[in-house]
């Protein structure tokens, strides 16, 4: 029984050390030779870093014919992926996630330019609905005006009227009645 405890007690600190290490992530940019020929027996022609594009021309064995940059060359057949690489992924998707932020700031601001245009176009049917009314108001300013001439005209003429029938009365008094 001691001993199945001790066993326990000494797995149980040996397993439980992983607990405190640290965390650690392993990188992907890898740099691989390109050769002449497949095999590492042949001399190297140039180096690749991760995440440049290649175009896979044949593969023999663990080795790949590829082109790249209008070259030619042989690299082992494990380093390449037809996966696009996390790090272009993320690049391409900050492009995005910038284009996609300038795009909601232009969005903003063309609601707020709407909205003020909007605004605009309302002063401007109320004044337009004014100008409508406008000569209604002008001809009924005028017809007043026209209607008091008229008026005017009639008194005056009444009044000559008037002043003429007095003077008629007394050149008929001063014919009949030359005494008076």
């Amino acid at each position: 029984m001691k001993k199945c405890f001790f066993v326990v007690l000494i797995s149980f600190i040996l397993f439980s050390s992983p607990l405190h290490a640290k965390t650690m992530y392993v990188s992907d940019n890898l740099i691989i030779t390109v050769r002449s020929n497949p095999g590492l027996e042949f001399r190297v022609v140039d180096q690749l870093t991760s995440n440049e594009k290649v175009d896979l021309l044949k593969t023999e064995k663990s080795w790949a014919q590829i082109s790249y940059n209008n070259k030619k060359g042989w690299v082992v057949k494990r380093f390449l992926t037809e996966e696009m690489p996390d790090s272009i992924q993320i690049a391409e998707l900050k492009k995005t996630v910038k284009k996609t932020e300038n795009l909601e700031k232009e969005n903003r601001a063309l609601k707020q330019k709407n909205a003020e245009m909007e605004e605009r176009i309302s002063s401007l049917l109320q004044e337009n609905q004014k100008l409508k009314e406008e000569p209604y108001r002008i001809l009924a300013g005028a017809g007043i005006f026209l209607m008091g001439c008229i008026v005017t005209l009639i008194i005056l003429r009444v009044g000559r009227m008037e002043y003429d029938i007095n003077n008629v009365r007394k050149r008929i008094l001063k014919k009949n009645y030359p005494s008076h």
